[in-house]
């Protein structure tokens, strides 16, 4: 578009708001993200780095608010994780939707299996153990973790083996310790322990597209960046993640059971165990 006229023009706001918006980002970023170039705007590099996550973000935001059905059109409320929906779930609904066109999946963020049922879900993919009292879970499909970094990362930081791990910052997640994966690999380096842990590994996985470091990614979730080259994998070695995905429901219906059907056998084509 490169102008602020015709985007306030297609948002149905003024000129002046996008401006505004514009300088709050900034300040906020502490970064330019336009700049000139005759009469046009011109993104920075900058810009061009945080956009494919501002893409990610508004399609799941639109996923999450589905059109209203169409007559006859059965909808099915799925609660699911917002790392597991924008990195996997979502680029892959398509398909379902082009091969079930009367069934509209609505995606809901929140996390708690309780809302399966009488909390207005009819389903939920949840990763863990799989005992949730008063549910039937079906188990899916298990994850691996292994290390993994932008290819801005590797040749920044010189990465030509595992070895070289020791002078690179590795990432932490709090549900998964960098421990068992020295051990497997034959590593002898202590815990890390700089900069603060995530606790969602959706975000983590941000901070590895944006070059932070290295970190143990989850095969499901970062299976789409590793193939386009987003990411880069560093070991064939991985140890896998405790659990497991699972679909949840409380009572099954002809729609609950057409996604799960579908959902288990999309995920097993992709991620055999």
């Amino acid at each position: 578009m490169q102008s602020f006229s015709r985007a306030a023009e297609e948002l149905g706001v003024t000129h002046g708001a996008i401006s505004h918006r514009i300088r709050e980002i900034e300040e906020r970023l502490g970064a330019r993200m336009f700049v000139r170039r005759g009469n046009a705007m011109e993104p920075t590099a900058e810009a061009r780095q945080v956009l494919p996550v501002v893409r990610q973000a508004l399609g799941l935001i639109a996923s999450i608010f589905p059109p209203p059905p169409a007559a006859g059109e059965q909808v099915l409320r799925v609660g699911v994780l917002p790392s597991f929906a924008s990195n996997w779930l979502v680029p892959r609904l398509v398909e379902f939707q082009t091969l079930h066109p009367e069934i509209a999946i609505a995606l809901d963020a929140r996390v708690e299996v309780s809302h399966v049922g009488s909390g207005g879900l009819d389903a939920a993919i949840r990763y863990g153990a799989g005992a949730w009292p008063g549910l039937v879970s079906e188990r899916l499909v298990g994850d691996m973790v292994f290390p993994a970094c932008s290819p801005e990362y590797r040749s920044r930081m010189g990465i030509r083996g595992i070895d070289d791990f020791a002078r690179c910052h590795l990432l932490r997640n709090v549900w998964q310790a960098w421990t068992p994966w020295f051990q497997k690999a034959g590593l002898e380096l202590p815990e890390p322990s700089g900069g603060a842990p995530y606790h969602d590994a959706g975000l983590m996985l941000e901070a590895v597209f944006a070059g932070h470091g290295i970190a143990l990614v989850r095969k499901v979730i970062a299976s789409d960046a590793l193939a386009s080259g987003k990411l880069v994998r560093l070991s064939d070695i991985e140890i896998p993640f405790e659990g497991a995905y699972h679909y949840v429901v409380a009572s099954a219906t002809d729609a609950s059971r057409t996604f799960g059907a579908w959902l288990a056998e999309r995920m097993a084509r992709e991620f055999p165990d």
